[in-house]
């Protein structure tokens, strides 16, 4: 019988000891650098999928994904290049027509509006718009909505909610939004009657910025 004030193990158990606690320590040590290496890639794959639900949650609130209302004071730039033709299904027929392509207007001046039902400054500009194609449309002046990712059915309520009786088209896919390279909605392109872009305005429009851009881009068709 062993007494256990007396009992000194054994160099074999000694060493089994010193093997287990050194296998502890190395499982210990493999797990840590486990955490410190899978660990930010677990997060990085958390992260992603939060932006993935974003994206396809996104819609619901209004707009596609990726695309964004142009908020704020309209900012003014200067193109100065060549219309892009285009040519789109109407919403509501003009000149007898329910297809509009722009070619067809050279040599007059065209507001092209780009506009989404589920725009909150498009609500705010669409008076003005309708205004201000009462004001110019016996004066060569066209004016031609865009309508753009979203459906003819909403368009359809967008245009009778605020009266809106100059044509509109439908781009649901937004192709002529992309070539015209477009950045947000609403953005207003104003073409001069030689087919030169000479203005866009990005954000929403009032009465006396499309008074003075149609005036420009009538005047830029006159000068030498």
């Amino acid at each position: 019988m062993i007494e256990l004030d007396s009992y000194n193990p054994s160099k074999s158990e000694r060493t089994d000891a010193n093997s287990a606690n050194g296998d502890e320590n190395l499982q210990s040590t493999s797990s840590s650098r486990r955490i410190l290496i899978w660990g930010p890639v677990f997060l990085g794959l958390i992260g992603l999928m939060a932006l993935l639900a974003w994206g396809l949650w996104r819609p619901s609130l209004g707009g596609p994904s990726g695309v964004s209302t142009n908020d704020g004071p309209a900012r003014v730039a200067i193109l100065e290049r060549s219309a892009s033709n285009f040519s789109l299904p109407l919403i509501n027929s003009f000149d007898g027509s329910n297809e509009f392509q722009l070619i067809d207007y050279r040599g007059k001046t065209v507001v092209i509006n780009f506009w989404a039902s589920w725009c909150a400054p498009c609500r705010d500009e669409a008076p003005a718009l309708e205004q201000g194609w009462q004001i110019h449309q016996n004066n060569d002046v066209v004016f031609i909505g865009i309508n753009t990712w979203d459906s003819e059915a909403k368009a359809q309520d967008f245009m009778q909610s605020f009266g809106l009786s100059f044509p509109n088209a439908l781009d649901e896919r937004g192709t002529v939004a992309v070539e015209y390279g477009m950045i947000g909605i609403p953005e207003t392109f104003f073409i001069a009657p030689d087919g030169t872009i000479s203005r866009k305005i990005i954000g929403g429009v009032d009465v006396a910025s499309i008074n003075e851009a149609i005036a420009e881009a009538q005047n830029t068709a006159q000068s030498p």
